[in-house]
C-alpha cells in the first residue's frame, strides 16, 4: 500500500513538474470544420516580429519539427525579404514559385502582464516589452548589468492557411511566459504549436506513421 502511494505520488510530482515548467500554454484554438482539403504536406512558415534574428529563429525551430514529422517546410526567410513576410503579393509569389499547399504564420499580439523582481545577477533573456507598431513585440536579451529579472507574459498568434482555398483554416491562441532563455523559449513555442495542428489532424503522415 506504501509502495503504490508513493508510485502515485511520484507520478503527481513529474506531471506537477512538467506543467510547471511548460512556457507556454494554448489558451484558444478555432477550425474551420468545413475545411475538406485534407493534410498540410508542404507548408511555408512566417514568422512576423520585429526582430530579425527573432524571426529566422522562430521559423527554423518551425520548420524543423515539421520536417521531422515528414512535412516538407520551408523557412519564409530562406525565400522572402524582411519586408515580404507581411507583403501579400510576395507571399504569392513564393506560393506560385515552390506550390506551397498551406501557409503557416505567428506573431504575438499583445502583452498580458509583466513584472520585474530584483536580482543579483543580469536578465539572461526576456520577451521584450519593446512596443511598436502593430502591437508587435521583439525578443533580445536584457541590458547586462540591469540588476533586474523580467517575468513578461504576451499572447501570440498563430493561423494556418489553405492555398487551394485562400481561406482560414485554424487559428491557435496561445500565452508564454518569458522565463526562460531566448532560444529555448522559441523552440517550446514551435513545438506546442505543431503538436497541435498535427493532433488536430492538419499534418500529413509520415512514413512512419502510415
Amino acid at each position: 500500500m506504501i509502495n503504490k502511494g508513493l508510485g502515485l505520488l511520484s507520478v503527481v510530482m513529474v506531471i506537477f513538474c512538467l506543467s510547471a515548467c511548460s512556457t507556454t500554454k494554448i489558451t484558444n484554438s478555432w477550425q474551420d470544420k468545413n475545411y475538406s482539403g485534407g493534410p498540410f504536406k508542404k507548408i511555408l512558415v512566417i514568422s512576423q516580429f520585429l526582430d530579425e534574428e527573432v524571426c529566422r529563429m522562430s521559423e527554423l525551430e518551425q520548420v524543423r519539427d515539421l520536417k521531422r514529422r515528414g512535412v516538407a517546410a520551408t523557412a519564409a526567410y530562406s525565400i522572402l525579404s524582411a519586408g515580404g513576410r507581411s507583403s501579400v503579393d510576395a507571399i504569392d509569389g513564393a506560393i506560385a514559385q515552390y506550390s506551397f499547399d498551406g501557409v503557416l504564420i505567428s506573431k504575438v499580439g499583445n502583452q498580458l502582464e509583466k513584472e520585474s523582481i530584483d536580482s543579483r545577477n543580469a536578465c539572461i533573456n526576456r520577451w521584450d516589452s519593446d512596443y511598436r507598431q502593430n502591437q508587435r513585440y521583439a525578443l533580445s536579451p536584457c541590458q547586462v548589468g540591469s540588476g533586474t529579472t523580467t517575468t513578461s507574459i504576451f499572447s501570440l498568434e498563430t493561423k494556418l492557411y489553405s492555398v487551394k482555398d485562400r481561406a482560414l483554416v485554424m487559428t491557435l491562441a496561445s500565452k508564454t511566459t518569458a522565463v526562460q532563455p531566448a532560444y529555448e523559449l522559441i523552440k517550446e513555442f514551435g513545438k506546442v504549436m505543431i503538436n497541435r495542428l498535427q493532433s488536430s489532424g492538419m499534418l500529413a503522415k509520415s512514413q512512419a506513421e502510415k
